[in-house]
């Protein structure tokens, strides 16, 4: 009978389907039940505690030729985030930077992504223990981390990603099925930023494999499309294999609208 504490399972349980990449329609239906639920309990803590996930979710399913990304420009996202700093209701910023993040990062807004990872991280120095969720709040951080060195030269960026790579490595020890193919997706990455080519590509397709095999179709999405990128980076003409697997992997995890967006942004 305690619905208070019904309430915030069910908060934590809608954040863990959008990180293990529950099929999006689904999820979203779920979330309109359980925010009527919530507004009808009268527990509106836990019902603002979802919303950065319904827009995200919103986000990736609508297809929209600019999408709101929440940690842009996004009224109801600042709002949100004035409310949980006047409540210093750290775990709600976190969550929200944290989703914000993987949404920007998915658009390709890998500016906008290292941002928030760098409010995340201001945050969590008030906290007694920082986000974690399985290895894959630190894959997330790495891959912004080397979109970022790649984009802008600066070893700084390296430099993050090297140590978001090693504390990926001691999750990956302890939950294989999780962080596997987090795991190689990273160092394929790392190993195409350092020009170690024939190495990265072996991981990116043992990234490809794993992912599929441990039910992470989204993650699967994004290793095909990051090993498109790799191939047009050196010239290879298997990028769009790779894209048009990355386009229909996104489709069956419902994100129209990333879909969309990558058809709209091949290079060539």
């Amino acid at each position: 009978g305690n619905i208070e504490n019904a309430m915030h399972i069910a908060c934590i349980h809608q954040v863990d389907s959008f990180l293990l990449g529950r099929h999006l329609a689904e999820l979203k239906a779920e979330l309109d039940s359980f925010g009527k639920l919530m507004v009808e309990y009268k527990q509106m803590f836990a019902r603002n505690r979802i919303r950065p996930i319904e827009l995200v979710v919103s986000n990736l399913l609508i297809s929209n030729d600019c999408p709101s990304l929440i940690g842009g420009q996004n009224i109801e996202i600042k709002r949100f985030l004035e409310q949980a700093t006047e409540k210093n209701d750290t775990i709600a910023i976190c969550h929200a930077y944290m989703v914000g993040c993987i949404e920007a990062y998915i658009f390709g807004e890998y500016e906008l992504a290292s941002s928030m990872i760098g409010k995340r991280q201001e945050v969590e120095k008030t906290m007694l223990r920082r986000l974690i969720y399985y290895g894959m709040v630190d894959f997330y951080d790495g891959l912004v981390f080397l979109a970022m060195a790649r984009k802008t030269n600066d070893i700084k960026w390296a430099l993050k990603a090297g140590k978001a790579l090693s504390k990926l490595e001691s999750f990956a020890q302890n939950g294989k099925a999780n962080c596997e193919h987090k795991l190689l997706l990273l160092q394929a990455e790392m190993k195409s930023f350092l020009g170690e080519n024939d190495d990265a590509f072996g991981k990116y397709e043992s990234a490809i494999a794993v992912a599929g095999e441990n039910g992470f179709i989204h993650e699967q999405a994004i290793a095909n499309e990051r090993t498109g990128d790799f191939f047009v980076r050196n010239g290879d003409s298997r990028a769009s294999q790779y894209y048009g697997k990355s386009n229909t992997l996104y489709l069956q995890w419902g994100a129209q609208c990333k879909a969309d967006h990558l058809c709209k942004n091949l290079p060539f």
